[in-house]
């Protein structure tokens, strides 16, 4: 019985290779290595999430930036905001939302970030979601506000999906964190910077980041 609890799910298996175009194989070496350092079968805290994306060399083993997983922390667990699920980020996820991150279009990315600030899963962002995400500071209260009023396009008072991919579409400066591969590789084709490893993986996972607001 012991082996058999972790054994990945034929069913969750056929589905990370649809969802990831990994092979069969490649998915069961990573659930290995997941259940070897995770015994419990999930992620359960922004320190776990860390070591587990160190572990899979998705972020350099010397980033240790605390506010930045804790960020990462709400991309990964935002598919457990139904109180269905248990808390914590299981492997299906894992793989789901790292492969979005790494290799998804900029829909994808949007709509996962989007979710990530609507915390009450209600398909608008509010005050009280933001409140959530950010530290009970003054100058998060002022942040809130900016905010809501940039990603308020249409400014009916809500902001909607729609809202947030029209600001981040119509904002220059944060389509290359949102871009596909492909678009990435295109856009590192063109410039005159050296990056390094460590530099691809920050900013593929978007960790060298905060909440994205423009200036005024």
């Amino acid at each position: 019985m012991g082996a058999n609890k972790t054994k990945l799910n034929k069913n969750i298996l056929q589905h990370l290779v649809n969802r990831t175009n990994r092979s069969p194989a490649e998915i069961k070496a990573m659930y290995a290595i997941f259940r070897r350092h995770f015994p419990s079968g999930k992620v359960e805290s922004p320190q776990d999430l860390c070591r587990c994306l160190q572990k899979f060399s998705l972020v350099p083993i010397g980033y240790t930036d605390q506010k930045a997983f804790e960020r990462l922390y709400r991309l990964f667990d935002v598919q457990n905001r139904n109180p269905k699920h248990d808390s914590g980020i299981d492997f299906f996820h894992f793989m789901t939302v790292s492969n979005i991150l790494e290799r998804g279009t900029t829909a994808e990315k949007i709509i996962l970030y989007f979710q990530s600030f609507d915390v009450d899963n209600d398909q608008k962002i509010t005050r009280d979601d933001l409140e959530v995400c950010l530290p009970p500071t003054v100058e998060s209260r002022q942040l809130i506000q900016q905010l809501l009023r940039q990603w308020d396009m249409n400014r009916d008072g809500v902001v909607t999906l729609e809202d947030f991919q029209q600001y981040v579409m119509s904002n220059p400066d944060l389509l290359p964190m949102f871009a596909d591969a492909n678009e990435r590789i295109r856009m590192n084709s063109v410039t005159l910077e050296s990056s390094t490893d460590n530099n691809r993986y920050v900013n593929v996972y978007n960790i060298n980041r905060g909440t994205f607001a423009t200036s005024q």
